[in-house]
């Protein structure tokens, strides 16, 4: 099999559970499913959030906060317990874990490093570092981060994955007529206008709109994209074969990740 190299983003409606706290169980298939994609021999490189929901728990919120100030302080201490239960799940696979916090100023400086891990076997796991960041400085979130990440890197294929299984043509959530894109050549204008910027959950900083602006961005580069739902840990694998619950999209109709288109 012909290696290739992956980008997947988890965002944070995939990792918390129904209080918006980091859940671990959630973690745990996540790293499983990264495991066996790294064991077919591809190079993977993570973007996660879940900082906030990992930390404000431990700072005395009740609730995720709502206040910059307030989600920099529980992102200041959640990455570094994001991060340890990444470690912890990955040395149960063999894997080690590096992290890159990044800023959209600095962000181009890290590809020596992104490449230097690949080559030694690790797999980086990058989140944007909203305890620092400014507005004029952020990325958004991190479906662009891990679009750029995708460009910078030169990637074969971003998955994002999400709580709802692909792009419609309307909300699925509130038109039960809407229909279900499951393979597309390029990202509409209409379809980026249609898209909601409302997530099916209040723990995320994106939405669907969020996801097909990233997706236009990284298909400029000609990296191929998911974006979609699925569980277990073959669930990447699935993906990467074609087999994946969402919506891909790209011109590269000869790969295998469009075996089954």
């Amino acid at each position: 099999m012909e290696k290739k190299r992956i980008v997947v983003k988890i965002g944070s409606s995939s990792l918390t559970d129904s209080n918006g706290k980091l859940s671990i169980s959630k973690l745990r298939e996540h790293v499983e499913a990264l495991a066996r994609l790294k064991n077919q021999g591809h190079e993977v490189i993570l973007i996660s959030s879940g900082a906030v929901a990992a930390g404000f728990k431990s700072i005395g919120y009740l609730s995720r906060p709502d206040a910059v100030v307030d989600k920099q302080s529980a992102a200041a201490v959640g990455q570094g317990l994001l991060l340890q239960a990444y470690g912890d799940e990955c040395k149960k696979h063999g894997i080690i874990a590096a992290q890159l916090l990044l800023t959209k100023d600095l962000y181009k400086n890290a590809n020596d490093t992104i490449s230097n891990l690949l080559e030694r076997d690790v797999m980086p796991i990058i989140n944007e570092n909203d305890s620092v960041a400014v507005k004029e400085l952020t990325f958004g979130d991190n479906d662009m981060l891990s679009a750029l990440v995708s460009k910078l890197v030169h990637a074969d294929f971003l998955m994002i994955l999400t709580d709802i299984n692909g792009i419609y043509s309307g909300n699925p959530n509130t038109d039960p007529t809407a229909k279900k894109y499951t393979f597309l050549t390029e990202v509409h204008e209409e379809m980026e206008n249609a898209a909601s910027s409302e997530g099916s959950s209040n723990v995320g900083t994106g939405g669907m709109k969020s996801k097909v602006v990233a997706a236009k961005t990284a298909l400029a580069s000609d990296v191929q994209v998911f974006i979609g739902s699925g569980e277990g840990s073959d669930k990447l694998v699935d993906i990467f074969e074609g087999k994946g619950d969402g919506t891909y999209i790209g011109k590269l109709v000869e790969s295998k990740v469009l075996v089954n288109a």
